[in-house]
């Protein structure tokens, strides 16, 4: 049996996203006229046949909104929910917000249950949107979302989110600067999120723009990271030769790092230096404050509301925003207490933004 020709299959055919295919299919929005006849031309060549039923669905407006976050205990994910939410209600739309627990089979449900609730788009963070399923199905169904946090390189949708490879190359410019050289990582595990991926990778670059490598990397489930206890013991039992300075993938685990190295008898910043990722208020209350990455979460969760509503009704789609970040010193990042001769690590002849760009054509 011939599969159907979908919203998706006219989106690749032309270069276009989904989104603006659906709003000339359906007729809704400001297109124009050359990407009109750009996509008729598809539907006649490809013998696409929009659904009817479908389209009767779409044609009244809910005023609500779908959120899918992959935890609602993580502070990164409750700042962005709140800022989405008030940004929301304040537009006249009501969100319904459902967690994944990094589960891709229950981010794929979680849109399921919100088509059929008929929600007008979906604002969500998937693990990987370059493999998400739920993705796939909100891009065969032709159905509006908007990503957050996610930065997507292989499909074309709207994201807000920020530069993840950048941010944690400078993370590491930064703890060189302070003298080190065994550096370690200690992140959410790969196979999980497209995000742990990208801070690893620029994590990377910026050690080998110096002519470093990284001393060690420990990987821990970022639901439970009770292996995180067991992965630090072992590292700093096995060699004199321990990281000095850690980078966390995100700020729990920095704070977790932090608990079980002092559980050690480990002094931060004295002996081990410790920078995360999030900026979460957690972070900055502890005595000394968390060095980390501050994200603009709240700004995210808003921003992507008036992007997916720019989707619904405007002639803008598939685009995406990187909101900036900053590298808030905090006291757990100190000069290294390692004699030195005072040489500097040596530069590699590309730049980490050069080496991210090699990275993704290789992708």
């Amino acid at each position: 049996m011939v599969k159907p020709v979908t919203i998706k299959d006219i989106a690749q055919h032309c270069g276009l996203s989904v989104a603006t295919v659906s709003r000339v299919v359906n007729g809704k929005g400001a297109v124009r006229a050359e990407t009109v006849e750009k996509v008729e031309a598809a539907i006649q060549a490809l013998g696409y046949r929009p659904s009817m039923a479908a389209r009767a669905l779409k044609s009244a407006s809910s005023m609500t909104l779908g959120v899918i976050i992959p935890s609602l205990t993580n502070p990164v994910f409750a700042e962005t929910a709140a800022g989405l939410q008030q940004r929301a209600r304040e537009l006249g739309y009501t969100p319904l917000i459902l967690s994944s627990d990094y589960d891709d089979a229950l981010e794929l449900g979680a849109v399921e249950n919100l088509l059929a609730y008929q929600v007008d788009g979906i604002l969500l963070t998937v693990n990987d949107a370059a493999a998400s399923a739920a993705l796939q199905r909100l891009d065969e169904a032709g159905f509006p979302y908007c990503l957050m946090h996610n930065v997507p390189r292989h499909r074309v949708a709207g994201y807000i989110g920020v530069d993840n490879f950048r941010a944690a190359a400078e993370v590491a410019e930064r703890i060189l600067a302070q003298g080190h050289t065994r550096i370690g990582m200690i992140s959410g595990e790969f196979i999980r999120t497209d995000r742990a991926r990208d801070r690893h990778a620029g994590f990377l670059a910026g050690l080998k723009y110096a002519g470093v490598a990284l001393a060690q990397l420990v990987q821990v489930d970022p639901v439970n990271a009770t292996g995180l206890q067991q992965a630090l013991t072992a590292v700093y039992e096995q060699s004199e030769e321990s990281p000095t300075a850690w980078f966390c993938s995100n700020d729990l685990l920095a704070l977790a790092a932090i608990a079980q190295l002092e559980r050690m008898g480990k002094r931060v910043p004295d002996e081990i230096s410790i920078v995360g990722f999030d900026g979460i208020q957690a972070g900055a209350l502890r005595a000394p404050a968390l060095t980390s990455i501050r994200t603009p979460n709240l700004e995210i969760g808003s921003a992507a509301v008036d992007l997916l509503l720019t989707q619904l009704n405007d002639t803008s789609s598939g685009t995406g925003r990187k909101l900036g970040y900053q590298l808030v010193a905090g006291g757990t990042l100190a000069e290294t207490s390692v004699i030195r001769d005072g040489s500097t690590p040596g530069k590699t002849q590309d730049t980490p933004f050069q080496l991210f760009n090699e990275s993704k054509d290789d992708a």
